[in-house]
């Protein structure tokens, strides 16, 4: 949340309407308020959901759906990841998944007591975040192959530009009489 609540609306509900909230659940939010925290468009937002990139909370009496923060951090991150780094719907899904499996063993190792079962909870994290290094360089090394593909395209473009100012020049000195004539002076 911001922080800053628009003053005729009732506390906690930046002047979005919800349905009665229960003591301790989390805040929902319909498509409106989270098409402006995100500044995706619904279609995307329901192509992710379509596509298991998420999940709404729930859905009002009308159907609409609800989001909580933790579906909007989601959405964010799917954000960031495909356009940020240019992940496909398919990178993003496994990233997704690498991110819910780590959470839930940082949770398990947490609740662990016994070195041996933590150990195998680390290993586990370490399987994960060796997998994500793993896309990460592999998107790295595509990134920075078309890198230098284009900085050899601007390379072959800044000769030929210089190319066609030397070309313009000389056609410009055959043109101008004052120009052959002073190069016959020079002569």
């Amino acid at each position: 949340m911001s922080g800053i609540e628009e003053a005729s609306s009732p506390p906690g509900t930046n002047g979005v309407e919800r349905p009665e909230a229960v003591a301790d659940a989390p805040a929902s939010y319909r498509m409106e308020e989270i098409v402006r925290r995100t500044g995706l468009t619904p279609r995307a937002i329901r192509y992710y959901e379509e596509m298991g990139l998420l999940s709404p909370s729930g859905r009002t009496a009308g159907g609409f759906r609800l989001f909580t923060d933790t579906e909007i951090a989601q959405l964010l991150r799917i954000k960031e990841l495909q356009t940020l780094l240019g992940f496909s719907l398919a990178e993003i899904k496994e990233t997704l998944q690498a991110d819910a499996a780590r959470a839930e063993l940082r949770q398990a190792y947490e609740q662990a007591t016994d070195p041996a079962t933590r150990l195998g909870l680390v290993q586990q994290a370490t399987s994960l975040a060796q997998t994500r290094v793993r896309i990460i360089n592999e998107r790295m090394a595509r990134l920075a192959k078309l890198h230098e593909e284009v900085e050899q395209s601007l390379a072959r473009l800044s000769t030929r530009h210089e190319q066609l100012l030397r070309e313009l020049a000389e056609h410009q000195s055959d043109d101008d009489p004052d120009a052959r004539g002073h190069a016959r002076e020079k002569s």
